[in-house]
Protein backbone atom coordinates (compact mmCIF):
# COMPACT_ATOMS: atom_id res chain seq x y z
CA UNK A 1 0.00 0.00 0.00
CA UNK A 2 1.13 3.57 -0.70
CA UNK A 3 0.15 6.72 1.16
CA UNK A 4 0.86 10.36 0.40
CA UNK A 5 1.23 13.03 3.07
CA UNK A 6 0.73 16.52 1.69
CA UNK A 7 2.56 19.18 3.71
CA UNK A 8 6.06 18.94 5.20
CA UNK A 9 5.52 21.20 8.20
CA UNK A 10 5.76 19.93 11.78
CA UNK A 11 2.48 18.01 11.46
CA UNK A 12 3.26 16.51 8.06
CA UNK A 13 6.72 15.36 9.12
CA UNK A 14 5.26 13.86 12.29
CA UNK A 15 2.58 12.12 10.22
CA UNK A 16 5.20 10.58 7.94
CA UNK A 17 7.20 9.31 10.93
CA UNK A 18 4.16 7.75 12.61
CA UNK A 19 2.94 6.15 9.40
CA UNK A 20 6.34 4.55 8.94
CA UNK A 21 6.06 3.14 12.48
CA UNK A 22 2.50 1.88 12.06
CA UNK A 23 2.84 0.51 8.53
CA UNK A 24 6.45 -0.62 8.03
CA UNK A 25 5.60 -2.31 4.72
CA UNK A 26 3.82 0.72 3.25
CA UNK A 27 5.44 3.26 0.96
CA UNK A 28 5.11 6.73 2.52
CA UNK A 29 5.62 9.77 0.30
CA UNK A 30 5.86 13.33 1.61
CA UNK A 31 4.75 16.11 -0.75
CA UNK A 32 5.62 19.79 -0.36
CA UNK A 33 7.11 22.72 -2.26
CA UNK A 34 9.97 23.10 0.28
CA UNK A 35 12.81 20.88 -0.92
CA UNK A 36 14.93 21.42 2.19
CA UNK A 37 12.13 20.18 4.48
CA UNK A 38 11.56 17.18 2.20
CA UNK A 39 15.24 16.28 2.13
CA UNK A 40 15.48 16.40 5.93
CA UNK A 41 12.41 14.17 6.25
CA UNK A 42 13.78 11.65 3.74
CA UNK A 43 17.03 11.40 5.67
CA UNK A 44 15.25 11.04 9.03
CA UNK A 45 12.46 8.59 8.13
CA UNK A 46 13.46 7.07 4.78
CA UNK A 47 10.26 8.25 3.13
CA UNK A 48 9.85 9.08 -0.54
CA UNK A 49 9.43 12.74 -1.50
CA UNK A 50 7.82 14.84 -4.21
CA UNK A 51 8.59 18.55 -4.54
CA UNK A 52 5.68 20.46 -6.07
CA UNK A 53 3.42 23.41 -5.31
CA UNK A 54 0.56 21.79 -7.23
CA UNK A 55 -0.19 18.54 -5.34
CA UNK A 56 -3.69 18.40 -6.79
CA UNK A 57 -2.15 17.75 -10.21
CA UNK A 58 0.02 14.85 -9.05
CA UNK A 59 -0.84 11.17 -9.42
CA UNK A 60 -1.70 10.51 -5.78
CA UNK A 61 -1.73 7.32 -3.72
CA UNK A 62 -4.90 5.44 -2.68
CA UNK A 63 -4.49 6.93 0.82
CA UNK A 64 -3.93 10.68 1.04
CA UNK A 65 -3.39 12.61 4.26
CA UNK A 66 -3.49 16.39 4.04
CA UNK A 67 -1.41 18.29 6.59
CA UNK A 68 -1.54 21.48 4.57
CA UNK A 69 -3.64 24.64 4.59
CA UNK A 70 -7.34 24.35 3.85
CA UNK A 71 -7.16 25.92 0.34
CA UNK A 72 -4.56 23.32 -0.67
CA UNK A 73 -6.66 20.53 0.84
CA UNK A 74 -9.80 21.73 -0.92
CA UNK A 75 -7.97 21.74 -4.26
CA UNK A 76 -6.81 18.16 -3.70
CA UNK A 77 -10.31 16.97 -2.77
CA UNK A 78 -11.91 18.56 -5.82
CA UNK A 79 -9.20 17.21 -8.11
CA UNK A 80 -9.56 13.65 -6.79
CA UNK A 81 -13.34 13.86 -6.97
CA UNK A 82 -13.28 15.11 -10.58
CA UNK A 83 -11.31 11.97 -11.49
CA UNK A 84 -13.83 9.73 -9.67
CA UNK A 85 -10.94 8.49 -7.55
CA UNK A 86 -11.40 5.51 -5.26
CA UNK A 87 -9.60 5.65 -1.91
CA UNK A 88 -9.30 7.53 1.37
CA UNK A 89 -8.46 11.16 2.13
CA UNK A 90 -8.03 12.42 5.69
CA UNK A 91 -7.28 16.05 6.51
CA UNK A 92 -6.17 17.73 9.71
CA UNK A 93 -7.06 21.21 8.45
CA UNK A 94 -10.43 22.74 9.30
CA UNK A 95 -12.70 23.47 6.35
CA UNK A 96 -14.22 26.90 6.05
CA UNK A 97 -17.89 26.51 7.03
CA UNK A 98 -19.06 27.71 3.63
CA UNK A 99 -16.88 25.10 1.89
CA UNK A 100 -18.44 21.99 3.48
CA UNK A 101 -21.39 21.91 1.01
CA UNK A 102 -18.85 22.43 -1.79
CA UNK A 103 -16.91 19.36 -0.63
CA UNK A 104 -20.08 17.29 -0.33
CA UNK A 105 -21.16 18.33 -3.83
CA UNK A 106 -17.75 17.46 -5.30
CA UNK A 107 -17.79 13.99 -3.72
CA UNK A 108 -20.99 13.08 -5.57
CA UNK A 109 -18.70 12.44 -8.56
CA UNK A 110 -16.56 10.03 -6.50
CA UNK A 111 -18.82 7.83 -4.35
CA UNK A 112 -15.89 5.53 -3.48
CA UNK A 113 -13.65 8.33 -2.19
CA UNK A 114 -14.01 8.47 1.59
CA UNK A 115 -13.14 11.94 2.91
CA UNK A 116 -12.74 12.41 6.67
CA UNK A 117 -12.15 15.88 8.06
CA UNK A 118 -11.12 17.65 10.11
CA UNK A 119 -9.29 14.93 12.04
CA UNK A 120 -6.57 15.62 14.62
CA UNK A 121 -6.54 16.57 18.27
CA UNK A 122 -9.23 19.20 17.95
CA UNK A 123 -11.32 18.86 15.98
CA UNK A 124 -11.11 15.09 15.90
CA UNK A 125 -10.07 13.32 19.08
CA UNK A 126 -12.05 15.77 21.22
CA UNK A 127 -15.37 14.93 19.52
CA UNK A 128 -14.59 11.18 19.37
CA UNK A 129 -13.95 10.95 23.12
CA UNK A 130 -16.76 13.32 24.06
CA UNK A 131 -19.11 11.00 22.17
CA UNK A 132 -17.66 8.02 24.01
CA UNK A 133 -18.44 9.54 27.43
CA UNK A 134 -21.86 10.78 26.31
CA UNK A 135 -22.82 7.26 25.22
CA UNK A 136 -22.36 5.91 28.74
CA UNK A 137 -24.46 8.63 30.43
CA UNK A 138 -28.24 8.57 30.34
CA UNK A 139 -28.97 12.18 31.34
CA UNK A 140 -26.29 14.84 30.80
CA UNK A 141 -25.90 17.96 32.91
CA UNK A 142 -22.57 19.31 31.68
CA UNK A 143 -19.70 18.53 29.34
CA UNK A 144 -16.34 20.29 29.45
CA UNK A 145 -13.42 19.74 27.08
CA UNK A 146 -10.01 21.29 27.83
CA UNK A 147 -6.94 20.80 25.68
CA UNK A 148 -3.67 22.49 24.89
CA UNK A 149 0.07 22.12 24.47
CA UNK A 150 2.52 23.49 27.01
CA UNK A 151 6.25 23.52 27.65
CA UNK A 152 7.32 21.81 30.88
CA UNK A 153 8.64 23.35 33.04
CA UNK A 154 6.99 26.72 32.45
CA UNK A 155 9.00 28.93 30.06
CA UNK A 156 10.55 32.08 31.53
CA UNK A 157 8.80 34.51 29.14
CA UNK A 158 5.81 36.43 30.59
CA UNK A 159 3.17 34.44 28.65
CA UNK A 160 4.65 31.11 29.69
CA UNK A 161 4.16 30.06 26.07
CA UNK A 162 6.14 28.68 23.14
CA UNK A 163 5.03 28.03 19.56
CA UNK A 164 4.39 24.30 19.12
CA UNK A 165 3.43 24.28 15.45
CA UNK A 166 6.67 25.66 14.01
CA UNK A 167 5.00 28.78 12.57
CA UNK A 168 5.37 32.48 13.30
CA UNK A 169 1.68 32.80 14.17
CA UNK A 170 0.68 33.48 17.79
CA UNK A 171 -2.82 32.38 18.94
CA UNK A 172 -3.78 35.78 20.34
CA UNK A 173 -6.63 36.88 18.06
CA UNK A 174 -9.83 38.02 19.74
CA UNK A 175 -12.91 36.32 18.29
CA UNK A 176 -16.08 34.56 19.31
CA UNK A 177 -16.23 30.99 20.59
CA UNK A 178 -19.15 28.57 20.66
CA UNK A 179 -20.61 26.93 23.75
CA UNK A 180 -23.89 25.27 24.73
CA UNK A 181 -26.07 26.91 27.35
CA UNK A 182 -29.35 25.37 28.44
CA UNK A 183 -29.24 23.04 25.43
CA UNK A 184 -28.80 25.81 22.85
CA UNK A 185 -25.75 26.90 20.85
CA UNK A 186 -24.40 30.24 22.08
CA UNK A 187 -21.51 32.57 21.28
CA UNK A 188 -19.15 33.93 23.94
CA UNK A 189 -15.89 35.90 23.68
CA UNK A 190 -12.70 33.90 23.36
CA UNK A 191 -10.52 34.18 26.49
CA UNK A 192 -13.61 34.65 28.69
CA UNK A 193 -14.52 32.84 31.95
CA UNK A 194 -10.95 32.02 33.00
CA UNK A 195 -10.74 29.09 35.43
CA UNK A 196 -7.97 26.89 36.80
CA UNK A 197 -7.23 23.18 36.62
CA UNK A 198 -4.58 21.24 38.57
CA UNK A 199 -2.89 18.62 36.40
CA UNK A 200 -1.07 15.89 38.36
CA UNK A 201 2.67 15.96 37.85
CA UNK A 202 2.56 19.31 36.04
CA UNK A 203 0.90 21.98 38.17
CA UNK A 204 -1.89 24.53 38.03
CA UNK A 205 -3.03 25.64 34.57
CA UNK A 206 -5.75 28.00 33.39
CA UNK A 207 -8.39 27.53 30.73
CA UNK A 208 -10.96 29.68 28.93
CA UNK A 209 -13.62 29.54 26.21
CA UNK A 210 -12.18 28.57 22.86
CA UNK A 211 -12.86 26.40 19.84
CA UNK A 212 -15.92 24.18 20.39
CA UNK A 213 -17.28 22.63 17.20
CA UNK A 214 -20.87 23.88 16.73
CA UNK A 215 -22.00 20.44 15.53
CA UNK A 216 -21.74 19.20 19.13
CA UNK A 217 -24.95 21.12 19.79
CA UNK A 218 -26.73 18.67 17.46
CA UNK A 219 -26.02 15.72 19.76
CA UNK A 220 -29.39 14.64 21.23
CA UNK A 221 -28.01 14.49 24.78
CA UNK A 222 -26.58 18.02 24.57
CA UNK A 223 -29.58 19.71 22.97
CA UNK A 224 -31.89 19.29 25.97
CA UNK A 225 -32.91 22.10 28.34
CA UNK A 226 -30.59 22.44 31.31
CA UNK A 227 -27.50 21.04 29.56
CA UNK A 228 -24.26 23.07 29.40
CA UNK A 229 -21.15 22.30 27.36
CA UNK A 230 -17.99 24.13 26.39
CA UNK A 231 -14.49 23.63 25.04
CA UNK A 232 -11.46 25.44 26.44
CA UNK A 233 -7.77 25.95 25.82
CA UNK A 234 -5.20 25.07 28.50
CA UNK A 235 -2.21 27.31 29.20
CA UNK A 236 0.04 28.22 32.08
CA UNK A 237 -1.60 30.75 34.43
CA UNK A 238 -1.65 34.51 33.70
CA UNK A 239 -1.76 33.92 29.93
CA UNK A 240 -5.16 35.60 29.51
CA UNK A 241 -4.22 38.46 31.82
CA UNK A 242 -1.20 39.32 29.67
CA UNK A 243 -3.11 38.87 26.40
CA UNK A 244 -5.63 41.45 27.70
CA UNK A 245 -2.77 43.84 28.51
CA UNK A 246 -1.27 43.46 25.04
CA UNK A 247 -4.68 44.13 23.53
CA UNK A 248 -5.17 47.27 25.64
CA UNK A 249 -1.78 48.55 24.47
CA UNK A 250 -2.79 48.09 20.83
CA UNK A 251 -0.16 45.43 20.19
CA UNK A 252 -2.72 42.95 18.83
CA UNK A 253 -4.45 45.38 16.45
CA UNK A 254 -5.11 44.04 12.95
CA UNK A 255 -5.10 47.43 11.17
CA UNK A 256 -2.05 48.20 9.03
CA UNK A 257 0.42 50.66 10.57
CA UNK A 258 2.57 50.94 7.44
CA UNK A 259 0.87 51.65 4.12
CA UNK A 260 3.88 50.46 2.14
CA UNK A 261 4.16 47.01 3.75
CA UNK A 262 0.62 46.59 5.06
CA UNK A 263 2.03 45.20 8.32
CA UNK A 264 -0.19 45.24 11.39
CA UNK A 265 0.93 45.69 15.03
CA UNK A 266 0.19 41.99 15.66
CA UNK A 267 2.39 40.91 12.75
CA UNK A 268 5.21 43.18 13.93
CA UNK A 269 4.88 41.72 17.44
CA UNK A 270 5.04 38.18 16.04
CA UNK A 271 8.19 39.03 14.09
CA UNK A 272 9.83 40.78 17.02
CA UNK A 273 9.20 37.83 19.36
CA UNK A 274 10.24 35.01 17.03
CA UNK A 275 13.18 34.11 19.27
CA UNK A 276 11.27 34.70 22.53
CA UNK A 277 8.47 32.30 21.67
CA UNK A 278 10.49 29.90 19.52
CA UNK A 279 10.74 26.35 20.86
CA UNK A 280 14.27 25.23 21.65
CA UNK A 281 15.34 21.68 20.83
CA UNK A 282 16.08 20.87 24.47
CA UNK A 283 12.68 22.04 25.75
CA UNK A 284 10.10 19.38 26.59
CA UNK A 285 6.45 19.75 25.63
CA UNK A 286 3.31 17.99 26.74
CA UNK A 287 -0.08 18.10 25.06
CA UNK A 288 -3.04 17.61 27.37
CA UNK A 289 -6.67 16.66 26.85
CA UNK A 290 -9.25 16.62 29.66
CA UNK A 291 -12.92 15.75 29.21
CA UNK A 292 -15.31 15.98 32.17
CA UNK A 293 -18.93 14.86 32.01
CA UNK A 294 -21.57 15.18 34.73
CA UNK A 295 -24.97 13.55 34.55
CA UNK A 296 -26.75 10.43 35.71
CA UNK A 297 -26.66 6.73 34.90
CA UNK A 298 -28.75 3.92 36.35
CA UNK A 299 -30.55 6.42 38.57
CA UNK A 300 -27.37 7.73 40.15
CA UNK A 301 -25.49 10.97 39.68
CA UNK A 302 -22.38 10.19 37.66
CA UNK A 303 -19.20 12.21 37.09
CA UNK A 304 -16.59 11.00 34.62
CA UNK A 305 -13.19 12.49 33.91
CA UNK A 306 -10.93 11.36 31.08
CA UNK A 307 -7.30 12.57 30.91
CA UNK A 308 -4.78 12.07 28.09
CA UNK A 309 -1.16 13.23 28.27
CA UNK A 310 1.02 13.18 25.14
CA UNK A 311 4.77 13.50 25.77
CA UNK A 312 7.53 14.24 23.25
CA UNK A 313 9.22 11.36 21.49
CA UNK A 314 12.80 11.74 20.32
CA UNK A 315 11.62 12.32 16.75
CA UNK A 316 8.08 13.70 17.16
CA UNK A 317 6.80 16.50 19.40
CA UNK A 318 3.77 15.98 21.63
CA UNK A 319 1.46 18.24 19.60
CA UNK A 320 2.26 16.30 16.44
CA UNK A 321 1.59 13.05 18.32
CA UNK A 322 -1.77 14.32 19.58
CA UNK A 323 -2.70 15.53 16.10
CA UNK A 324 -1.38 12.67 13.99
CA UNK A 325 -1.99 9.53 16.07
CA UNK A 326 -5.81 9.81 15.71
CA UNK A 327 -5.32 10.03 11.93
CA UNK A 328 -3.05 6.98 11.85
CA UNK A 329 -5.54 4.98 13.91
CA UNK A 330 -8.40 6.02 11.62
CA UNK A 331 -6.42 5.01 8.53
CA UNK A 332 -5.53 1.70 10.17
CA UNK A 333 -9.16 1.09 11.12
CA UNK A 334 -10.55 1.81 7.67
CA UNK A 335 -7.88 0.01 5.64
CA UNK A 336 -7.17 -2.90 7.98
CA UNK A 337 -10.47 -4.69 7.46
CA UNK A 338 -11.17 -3.39 3.98
CA UNK A 339 -14.20 -1.43 5.15
CA UNK A 340 -16.21 0.03 2.27
CA UNK A 341 -16.74 3.69 3.17
CA UNK A 342 -17.38 6.58 0.83
CA UNK A 343 -18.46 10.19 0.93
CA UNK A 344 -17.92 12.93 3.51
CA UNK A 345 -17.49 12.05 7.19
CA UNK A 346 -16.58 13.71 10.46
CA UNK A 347 -14.12 11.61 12.50
CA UNK A 348 -16.64 10.75 15.23
CA UNK A 349 -18.94 9.11 12.67
CA UNK A 350 -16.14 6.66 11.83
CA UNK A 351 -14.62 6.18 15.30
CA UNK A 352 -17.91 5.66 17.11
CA UNK A 353 -18.35 5.27 20.91
CA UNK A 354 -18.13 1.50 20.45
CA UNK A 355 -14.74 1.79 18.71
CA UNK A 356 -13.31 4.51 20.99
CA UNK A 357 -12.07 2.04 23.68
CA UNK A 358 -10.10 0.22 20.98
CA UNK A 359 -8.56 3.53 19.99
CA UNK A 360 -7.71 4.40 23.60
CA UNK A 361 -5.98 1.06 24.09
CA UNK A 362 -4.07 1.61 20.83
CA UNK A 363 -2.96 5.07 22.00
CA UNK A 364 -1.89 3.73 25.40
CA UNK A 365 0.30 1.13 23.71
CA UNK A 366 2.02 4.00 21.90
CA UNK A 367 3.01 5.83 25.05
CA UNK A 368 -0.01 8.07 25.67
CA UNK A 369 -0.80 8.32 29.38
CA UNK A 370 -4.56 7.76 29.82
CA UNK A 371 -6.60 7.76 33.00
CA UNK A 372 -10.33 7.80 33.68
CA UNK A 373 -12.13 8.59 36.91
CA UNK A 374 -15.74 7.49 37.40
CA UNK A 375 -17.69 8.58 40.46
CA UNK A 376 -21.28 7.46 41.00
CA UNK A 377 -23.43 8.97 43.75
CA UNK A 378 -26.27 6.80 45.05
CA UNK A 379 -29.05 9.24 44.31
CA UNK A 380 -31.79 6.73 45.05
CA UNK A 381 -30.66 6.30 48.66
CA UNK A 382 -29.91 10.00 49.04
CA UNK A 383 -26.37 9.47 50.33
CA UNK A 384 -24.26 12.59 50.65
CA UNK A 385 -20.97 10.96 49.61
CA UNK A 386 -19.88 9.18 46.49
CA UNK A 387 -21.25 5.67 46.39
CA UNK A 388 -18.60 4.27 43.99
CA UNK A 389 -15.30 5.48 42.57
CA UNK A 390 -13.22 3.83 39.87
CA UNK A 391 -9.90 4.81 38.36
CA UNK A 392 -8.79 3.04 35.20
CA UNK A 393 -5.55 3.43 33.29
CA UNK A 394 -7.41 2.72 30.04
CA UNK A 395 -11.22 2.93 29.85
CA UNK A 396 -13.03 -0.34 29.24
CA UNK A 397 -15.55 -0.89 26.44
CA UNK A 398 -19.08 0.30 27.06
Amino acid sequence: MQTDVIGAGAMGRGMAALLRDAFPHWTVRLIDRDMSALTAAREAWKCEILCTDQPQQAELAPVVICAATWPVTLGVIESLASRATRGLLVSISRPAAEDVPRVQQALIQAPRLATVLPCGLEPGLTEILAGYLLESTEEVQSLRICCGGIVVPRPANPLGYKRLFGTSHLPLAKRDAYCIRDGALCVVPRFSDVQQLAWPGIGVLEHWHDGMQPRLSEHPKLSRPGVHADQRTLRWTRYVELVALLDQLGVLAEDAVDENTGLTPKQLFERATQRTFGLAENEQTKTLLAIDLAGSRHGRRSVQGLRLTFTDRVDVRSMALATCLPVVFLVNWLTGAGKAVGGFHYPETIITPQIAPVMLDWLARRGVEITMDRCDDDAEEGTAGLGRRERDSVPSPL
